[in-house]
């Protein structure tokens, strides 16, 4: 799957009117930090009630996800980001304090994205009146500092550069807005594989008391309309791999520079 639920378009963040202040074209890219080992459980809603993220036309999309511990229900193992020492940033202090580094464990994540019109009909190559979702991915840390970006999905990738065959894992930019490392660039990959509830299941792949939704996630793949449904999934990059296909996925990347 290439699309990223359909977009056909990708928002840009733009900052300007203070040219000074900015990074010349000819910056080096600094590393600034990343985060891995993240796993979240999400849902989905659109403008049909009962409806999520299909492959129905002009719909509106409302995506949330909530980190989870990925080996202990209710655990507090919510993954990591380290941040590299000998640059200036700040942490989510009033006024920040710079030098903000080291590895910091995660006590809570999530995100909350939307979309005016968005669906994952990988079929339809000609539908140009979809936009990208976006919203914010938010962490809090467990010394209290916070994080927030302001981020879009860009599309599915496409590691074996074969568009013909599937991809669970999406990618997505955007700006660090406030909070810790606010300035710099993020670029991120996260899985994103559909589930069902089912009180039958035991084990964490995909996770305690839910399945994998195969049929969703082929329904988007299909030119047969109404097929797609996926109101819950996966988000994460666990051991950087997707859960469903094995996929690699790069986490949140985070950098300063042009």
């Amino acid at each position: 799957m290439k699309k990223a639920f359909g977009a056909a378009a990708v928002g840009t963040l733009v900052l300007g009117g203070i040219g000074i202040a900015a990074p010349s074209s000819h910056a080096t890219v600094l590393p600034v930090g990343s985060c891995t080992n993240l796993l979240a459980i999400g849902g989905a809603k659109s403008t049909t009630v009962g409806d999520g993220v299909t492959d129905k036309d002009n719909q509106d999309v409302t995506i949330g996800s909530k980190g989870v511990d990925p080996s202990l229900k209710g655990g507090t193992n919510l993954g990591s980001c380290s941040f590299n020492a000998g640059l200036s940033t700040p942490d989510a202090a009033k006024p920040p304090v710079k030098g903000y580094n080291g590895t910091k464990n995660v006590s809570a994540w999530g995100t909350k994205l939307f979309s005016p019109e968005a669906d994952c009909n990988t079929a339809d190559t000609t539908d140009t009146t979809e936009w990208p979702i976006n919203g914010t991915l938010s962490d809090t840390f467990t010394d209290g500092n916070k994080m927030s970006a302001a981020i879009t999905v860009t599309g599915f990738t496409d590691p074996d550069s074969d568009p013909s065959t599937p991809s669970d894992v999406v990618a997505f930019r955007g700006l660090v807005i406030k909070g810790v490392a606010a300035g710099a660039d993020v670029a991120g990959e996260s899985e994103f594989d559909p589930i069902i509830k089912d009180k039958t299941q035991t084990t964490y792949t995909p996770y305690i008391g839910y399945q994998f939704d195969i049929g969703a996630a082929l329904g988007c793949t299909t030119a047969t309309i109404g097929d797609a449904n996926v109101t819950a999934f996966m988000n994460g990059s666990v051991g950087g791999v997707s859960q469903l296909l094995g996929l690699p996925v790069a986490g949140v990347n985070l950098t300063i520079g042009t």
